[in-house]
């Protein structure tokens, strides 16, 4: 991976979802760790068309949120006080 493919988007999540500018391979949310609906982000976007099949979903989050109940989650990282929780689309 180099970094001619990559693309920021600093946008409601909520909103863009709804119409994405493409598919992609690797989707990264940071959100604030304390917004209404941050629960919701894994379904919207796995289930969504914005991330290509095999594609990965990483979520930043607080240590008050797990996401390991979910079908797709693949794993957790924590560094320092910063949680991260991966999901792959199936």
């Amino acid at each position: 991976m180099n970094g001619e493919n990559l693309e920021a988007v600093r946008e409601d999540v909520f909103q863009f979802l709804k119409h994405p500018f493409g598919e992609y391979d690797i989707v990264y949310a940071d959100p604030p760790y304390d917004m209404d609906g941050i629960d919701l982000l894994p379904d919207l976007v796995l289930n969504g068309t914005i991330l290509k099949a095999d594609g990965y979903f990483i979520l930043e989050h607080s240590k008050g949120h797990d996401f390991s109940h979910h079908p797709e989650f693949n794993q957790h990282r924590k560094y320092g006080n910063v949680n991260f929780s991966f999901f792959k689309k199936v």
